[in-house]
């Protein structure tokens, strides 16, 4: 059993997730003596709009009974803060505006091995500045390690964990009395056990940390200590990109374990921030008057281009790159078709960081790393908003969330503000120790810059333990580059099912999972000119035909069935393929079209 309380273990539900129940004859398969087997008939087919809409799309929307990405850029509901001066991570909703939980990314609390105090100061200790947050919606946080130590990675999963203890639930933080914050007493403890300095996989207490990692890890490259981890991106394959400050170089991350992918490629300039495009091309802000640049696919870094301003936090669309400009210009902007650089900004001022909204806005915190917003079209500059004075000093990162409200960091009051595309503020809300954070930390420009994608999920509810599900089907088409993509997890209850993995299926092909509630998940990324994939209908369904469960269906299958033509069978059992409750000739006849190849012979795997 878990040595943490009762209190911190969370069932975990998919986030908004629907829950759709079988219904009509599934609902009557109730074992009948084939429990043992798993072999449960269930089929559930969503192709209206009202279907689609009883899952959770982020990025995707069900339009005319058909779901496509969607028109704006979104992202999960969730924003993930760096608290530098305490060391660790905030999961912050956007829409309840509570802190759902807290992870620590070095040792602590008090008393704990290798614990370092350094509370209120952002640049001392392990202090977590930059995060990251996937197209699945899991963060990842960098230690900068003021400290001497190498830069350190966390990878922190967002609907799922690792039940390392074996118990069947959610070891994790989580806020017990539904206060909005999480207290020290709420967030789990870390101890450097064999004190080497290092966070070490049997040392992770919190069941949502995936990893921890030096970068580079030690093992493909030498380690690399007191070089500052001061810029993080996501590639359009998934993998991370981490900057080290002191050695002017870029690492790739593999975004799976946090081992050193490659690297070092020395780009000529400070890292200080970066994201990357849908061509694989990383831009990197640089704290002085340089952009560096590397092609993450070629692994070649160009020469950094002169942007005329000292910079600090860093924005993309489409079209252009935006640097927060510390020379009073606002904002710089570098068109990324002619090469232009201009700094159109109607309003000037000292800026410390920026971010491109859902609506494609550009957003700015007030002047001189004050509180309050400004918002621009950001390519003539013009003001269409703005909301200053607002008394938080600091403000250290600004971040567009999934409803196009604009988050702003302040690093010296250990709170955020939230203010309306209007510019009007929202209220104002505590966090951790010295928040520092101006990445991308809802991932909405991973999920619709670098990689222009959208999700659907839906859990389905057979209402039968050990159901045996065999085969997703959807009819849709992905214009090209781009792809139309299904995987799924079951389990028996909504809590084994948030720690199982996804397995990705093909299109009418056979797989094997056992459980009551299966999820099935569609992914939507554009193609290569943009145009969205066309989802028109899918359908999950039991196994049937395989009757000896090898995941084929030959003659060893048809066999078994016409061996025992005419007997009764219950609901669900394989070899009743027409589920009339009796086994003919008709079932051996419709399974055969199902065979692995023509003549359905034993060779050809499904």
């Amino acid at each position: 059993m878990s040595n943490f309380p009762s209190n911190q273990r969370k069932h975990l539900v998919p986030t908004g997730t629907m829950i759709v129940k079988s219904t009509g004859a599934a609902a009557l398969a109730l074992c009948l003596g084939l429990c043992a087997s798993g072999a449960m008939a269930a089929t559930k087919t969503w192709t209206t709009t009202a279907d689609f809409q009883a899952g959770t799309a982020v990025g995707a929307t069900a339009i005319d009974g058909k779901l496509v990405l969607s028109i704006t850029g979104s992202t999960f509901p969730v924003l993930w803060i760096a608290n530098a001066g305490e060391d660790s991570l905030t999961k912050f909703d956007t829409r309840s505006n509570k802190e759902l939980a807290r992870y620590r990314t070095w040792f602590g609390p008090s008393g704990q091995a290798g614990y370092y105090n350094h509370l209120f100061s952002a640049y001392d200790g392990a202090a977590p500045s930059r995060t990251s947050v996937d197209i699945e919606g899991n963060a990842y946080v960098l230690n900068r390690h003021f400290d001497g130590r190498s830069a350190s990675l966390l990878k922190v999963l967002s609907n799922s964990f690792i039940d390392r203890n074996g118990n069947g639930q959610v070891d994790s933080s989580v806020d017990t009395n539904g206060d909005g914050i999480i207290s020290a007493s709420e967030m789990l403890p870390m101890a450097d056990t064999n004190g080497n300095g290092i966070i070490d996989a049997s040392e992770i207490k919190d069941e949502r940390v995936a990893w921890a990692a030096r970068v580079p890890d030690g093992i493909k490259a030498p380690a690399r200590t007191g070089r500052l981890g001061r810029s993080m991106c996501i590639a359009p394959d998934g993998n991370l990109w981490v900057g080290l400050y002191s050695d002017n170089s870029y690492y790739k991350v593999s975004a799976a374990d946090g081992s050193t992918m490659a690297g070092p490629f020395n780009v000529g300039a400070t890292p200080y921030g970066c994201l990357v495009d849908n061509a694989g091309k990383l831009w990197s802000a640089t704290l002085d008057n340089q952009m560096a640049r590397l092609d993450t696919v070629a692994g070649v870094a160009s020469s950094p281009l002169n942007m005329g301003d000292s910079n600090y936090g860093i924005a993309l669309d489409n079209n252009a790159v935006y640097l927060a400009s510390l020379s009073g210009n606002t904002y710089v902007r570098y068109d990324k078709g002619t090469g232009a650089i201009t700094r159109p900004a109607a309003v000037k001022f000292t800026s410390l960081s920026l971010s491109i909204d859902g609506t494609g806005a550009l957003v700015t915190g007030g002047t001189g790393g004050s509180d309050g917003v400004h918002r621009f079209n950001p390519t003539t500059g013009a003001l269409l908003c703005s909301n200053t004075g607002q008394g938080l000093s600091d403000a250290r990162g600004v971040i567009a969330d999934a409803d196009d409200n604009v988050w702003v960091i302040s690093l010296s009051s250990n709170r955020i503000s939230k203010y309306d595309k209007n510019c009007n503020k929202l209220g104002t809300f505590p966090v951790g120790n010295s928040p520092y954070t101006y990445s991308d930390a809802a991932g909405l420009a991973a999920r619709s810059i670098t990689t222009r994608s959208g999700d659907w999920n839906v859990v389905y509810d057979s209402t039968v333990q050990g159901t045996t599900w065999g085969q997703v089907q959807w009819n849709g088409n992905a214009p090209a580059g781009g792809t139309l993509a299904f995987s799924v997890r079951a389990a028996d209850s909504l809590v084994l099912l948030g720690g199982q993995t996804y397995t990705d299926v093909g299109n009418g092909s056979q797989f094997r999972k056992n459980g009551r509630f299966i999820e099935v998940k569609a992914r939507l990324a554009a193609g290569t000119d943009g145009t969205s994939p066309t989802l028109n209908d899918v359908t999950v369904s039991s196994a049937v035909c395989d009757v000896n469960n090898d995941l084929l269906i030959n003659n060893v299958d048809i066999n078994l069935i016409t061996a025992a033509r005419g007997s009764a069978v219950a609901a669900g059992d394989v070899r009743d393929a027409d589920g009339d409750g009796k086994i003919t000739v008709l079932d051996a006849r419709k399974c055969a079209l199902k065979c692995t190849n023509g003549n359905c012979g034993t060779a050809a795997p499904l």
